[in-house]
């Protein structure tokens, strides 16, 4: 074989190796490329949402659920702030009613002193249930009620007191200052909790007369209605 043939025959066959080279890249680059887009489609598809028709439009599954929840939370928004309403209805509606006086000036066994003492510093008065001129609270509304009272006398003095409701005796309250030890003042404090009707009257008297001394400011009346009773 010549020089020149052999030169074309080698030609040949590189162009032959160049082209199968070239088709064996291609045909992976086409494999490739298959893949890359199997998977692309195969992506979508797991993205892709079911759709269906809300209100005349179109809209995916994802987008109904975020819907349903955001309507589901005004529900209960409109609920909770209907409760809180009724709540604040029904507190409005109680009235509230308390008392707080003192007295004025001292009262001594100098001075003849009612069965009734009588508070006639006024220093809150909610419902208008205390009577500043007679001593006497009337319940403006039936409840579960509480009463205090504090005493305070001088050394060698005493007074005793006892709580009444339509005239009965609900406790009592000495307050003795007489012993010998005796050097500063001594304040002497009561409390009941009761039920009260619409009507009753509640007052603080002297206990059979006792006492000589009851200290002006220091000494004081109060009550308060702390809720409902029952209804059976």
């Amino acid at each position: 074989m010549q020089q020149q043939d052999i030169v074309i025959t080698l030609s040949v066959c590189a162009v032959i190796m160049t082209t199968v080279f070239f088709e064996h890249r291609m045909q992976q680059v086409e494999e490739t490329c298959a893949r890359a887009q199997s998977y692309i489609n195969n992506g979508s598809q797991k993205a892709g949402k079911s759709e269906e028709m809300i209100g005349g439009e179109r809209v995916d599954a994802e987008d109904a659920d975020e819907r349903s929840e955001r309507t589901e939370a005004t529900m209960r928004r409109h609920k909770s702030n209907d409760l809180m309403e009724d709540e604040l209805s029904q507190l409005s509606a109680r009235k509230a009613v308390a008392f707080s006086v003192t007295i004025g000036h001292s009262l001594t066994d100098n001075e003849k002193v009612s069965e009734i003492v009588i508070y006639d510093i006024v220093e809150i008065n909610i419902g208008e249930g205390y009577d500043p001129t007679t001593g006497i609270f009337r319940v403006p509304e039936s409840g579960a009620y509480a009463f205090q009272w504090t005493s305070v006398t001088i050394p060698g003095k005493w007074f005793e007191t006892e709580l009444n409701i339509n005239g009965h005796q609900k406790r009592l309250n000495s307050c003795n200052n007489k012993g010998e030890t005796a050097s500063s003042n001594l304040s002497c404090t009561s409390m009941v909790i009761t039920e009260a009707k619409e009507g009753d009257i509640v007052w603080i008297a002297k206990f059979g007369q006792d006492g000589d001394y009851l200290m002006e400011m220091y000494s004081s009346f109060s009550g308060w209605k702390i809720g409902e009773l029952s209804k059976e």
